[in-house]
């Protein structure tokens, strides 16, 4: 017979106390001297939807590229699925802020996905059926599988993004995180965008960098504000004061949050 799917409260308190997707502690990070982050202490879990916001310069990327292993930081440590970031890699989809592609680069979608198979124990190109079985469903899951013979310098910049995340998805990820992934999008193609990564946070936990407080206020559970110190609030908690302390600015922020806050404003004006 089959288990209901309604968790008891053994399996809630279990699900709290169970090991953070990523974990940060007492976390500093400097540039050449200069402080970036410091005294980060942070936990992320399985399935959350977290946004990071702040002003530039506040240090978003640098947290992405610690969660990643791409740099060290000068004090505390840095867990991902309990492991040293470098380790857990292999369960991590990233999409960068811009794709380094040049726009005559002479490769087709199928290719630039590929990419994402490669774990650095294997030459460019030896790809085995898994591989391409892994690229062309993610392809489909992002809904570019006509154009997968189809030239990336030939695509727009919404289905280049797409692109992008099908290749993060070929590595069947089980945590995704994207640095500005709506930057230079219109909003036709922002909206395709967030429509697709509510369905991939169905079964994956998401961390995205991003400007747009309106997203923040429909998607995400999780809202964590970086000016090189940290903090996390939960959607509906994110306040207007909030916001002009990061940003040292009124930013308008139209909330879609209807379980606790109606539609409208927080507490802010236009710039």
């Amino acid at each position: 017979m089959r288990r209901p799917s309604i968790k008891t409260a053994e399996e809630r308190a279990g699900a709290e106390d169970a090991t953070p997707v990523v974990e940060m502690r007492n976390v500093s990070f400097s540039y050449d001297g200069h402080p970036v982050l410091r005294d980060i202490d942070l936990d992320i879990r399985e399935r959350d939807f977290a946004t990071l916001v702040g002003p530039n310069g506040g240090g978003k990327t640098t947290l992405l590229r610690l969660v990643l292993g791409l740099v060290r930081p000068a004090t505390g440590t840095v867990r991902v699925f309990g492991r040293r970031p470098e380790d857990a890699r292999a369960r991590i989809g990233y999409v960068p802020q811009r794709s380094l592609a040049a726009d005559d680069f002479p490769a087709r979608v199928i290719d630039v996905v590929l990419t994402g198979r490669l774990d650095g124990r294997r030459l460019l190109g030896r790809y085995g059926p898994a591989d391409h079985g892994s690229a062309r469903a993610a392809i489909d899951e992002v809904g570019l599988l006509e154009e997968s013979a189809r030239a990336f310098s030939d695509l727009s910049g919404g289905q280049r993004q797409r692109t992008l995340i099908a290749r993060a998805l070929a590595s069947e990820p089980d945590l995704l995180l994207l640095d500005e992934p709506t930057a230079n999008l219109d909003v036709v193609m922002e909206n395709e965008l967030y429509e697709l990564l509510e369905r991939l946070h169905e079964r994956l936990t998401i961390v995205l960098v991003t400007h747009d407080l309106g997203f923040v206020s429909s998607l995400a559970k999780t809202v964590i504000c970086v000016k090189q110190t940290l903090a996390c609030h939960q959607t509906g908690a994110l306040t207007g004061e909030m916001i002009r302390e990061m940003y040292g600015r009124d930013v308008r922020v139209v909330l879609h949050d209807h379980d606790d806050h109606p539609p409208g404003d927080i507490d802010g004006r236009l710039p």
